[in-house]
C-alpha cells in the first residue's frame, strides 16, 4: 500500500509540477529518501509505543507495591506487630513514593522531561539512584 501511494505521488510530481521543483526536492523524490524517512519514523514510533507499554507495566507494578505498603501500614496502625521484612518493605515503599513524587514534580515543569533524564543520569554517575524500585533496570 505504502509503495503504491509513493508511486502515485512520484507520478503526480513528474507529470504536473516536476519543473516547478527545485533541484534538492527532485533529488529527494527520485532517490526515495522520503520513503526512507517514513520507514525510520515508523520504526521509531514502534520503539516509542514499546517504551510506553513498558513504562505503564512498571507503573502498575509500583502502584500495586504501594497498595501493599498501605495495607501493611494500616495493619501496623491497628497494633499488629510487623516482621522485619514487612518493615523493610514499608521503608522501601515510602522512599519510592518520595522519589516518584519528586520526579513527577520536575516533569510537570516546562522542559521537565529532559531535566529528569539529565538528573537521573547525573545522579547515577555519582552513585545515587533516583528511580523508584519498579523502574530500576534488572
Amino acid at each position: 500500500m505504502k509503495d503504491l501511494i509513493f508511486e502515485n505521488w512520484r507520478g503526480f510530481i513528474k507529470e504536473a509540477n516536476y519543473e516547478m521543483l527545485n533541484e534538492q526536492e527532485r533529488i529527494l523524490i527520485e532517490e526515495g529518501m522520503i520513503q526512507d524517512a517514513l520507514g525510520w519514523a515508523k520504526k521509531k514510533g514502534k520503539a516509542g509505543i514499546q517504551g510506553m507499554k513498558e513504562f505503564f507495566r512498571k507503573f502498575k507494578q509500583e502502584m500495586s507495591e504501594t497498595k501493599e505498603g498501605v495495607r501493611l501500614l494500616a495493619k501496623m496502625m491497628r497494633g499488629v506487630k510487623l516482621g522485619a521484612e514487612e518493615v523493610s518493605f514499608i521503608k522501601e515503599q515510602i522512599k519510592d513514593i518520595f522519589l516518584g513524587s519528586f520526579l513527577l514534580g520536575i516533569v510537570a515543569l516546562p522542559g521537565g522531561g529532559i531535566a529528569v533524564a539529565v538528573l537521573v543520569k547525573l545522579a547515577k554517575k555519582f552513585g545515587v539512584d533516583l528511580m523508584p524500585s519498579s523502574f530500576k533496570e534488572a
